[in-house]
C-alpha cells in the first residue's frame, strides 16, 4: 500500500517486531508436529527419516490443509488482493497535474512550440 499512499504513516518500529515474532511463532508451532513425531530407522545399506503419526491418517491429512492454507492459500490470497486493489488504483487514476485547464493551455503551447522547430 506504499505505492499508493506513500506519504501514509507506516508501522511502528514495536508493531513491526510484533508482527515479526508472531510470524516467527506461527512457523515454530506448525513445525514443531513434524519434529514432534518424526523417526529415524536404519535400514542395511540406508537410513530413513519418517513422520510416525499417532493416530490414523486423518490427523497427517488435517495437518497438511492447514499448512497448505495457511503457507500457500492465505498470502496468495492476500497478495492477489493487495495487488488488484494497486492495479485498479494505478490505472483507474487520473495523471497528476490533468486537472486543471491551465496544464492544457501550456500542454499545447510545448506542442506548438517543439513543431515549430521541427519545420525549420
Amino acid at each position: 500500500m506504499a505505492i499508493i499512499h506513500p506519504l501514509k504513516p507506516r508501522l511502528s518500529a514495536a508493531v513491526t517486531k510484533v508482527l515479526i515474532l508472531c510470524i516467527w511463532a506461527l512457523a515454530v508451532v506448525l513445525a514443531f508436529p513434524l519434529c514432534f513425531y518424526s523417526s529415524i530407522r536404519v535400514l542395511p545399506n540406508r537410513t530413513i527419516c519418517y513422520v510416525a503419526w499417532p493416530r490414523s491418517d486423518y490427523d497427517s491429512f488435517m495437518y497438511h490443509i492447514i499448512v497448505m492454507v495457511l503457507v500457500y492459500m492465505l498470502p496468495l490470497f492476500v497478495m492477489g488482493v493487495t495487488y488488484t486493489i494497486m492495479g485498479f488504483t494505478l490505472w483507474g487514476g487520473e495523471i497528476p497535474g490533468n486537472c486543471c485547464d491551465n496544464y492544457h493551455g501550456q500542454l499545447q503551447a510545448k506542442r506548438k512550440t517543439n513543431s515549430e522547430c521541427r519545420n525549420r
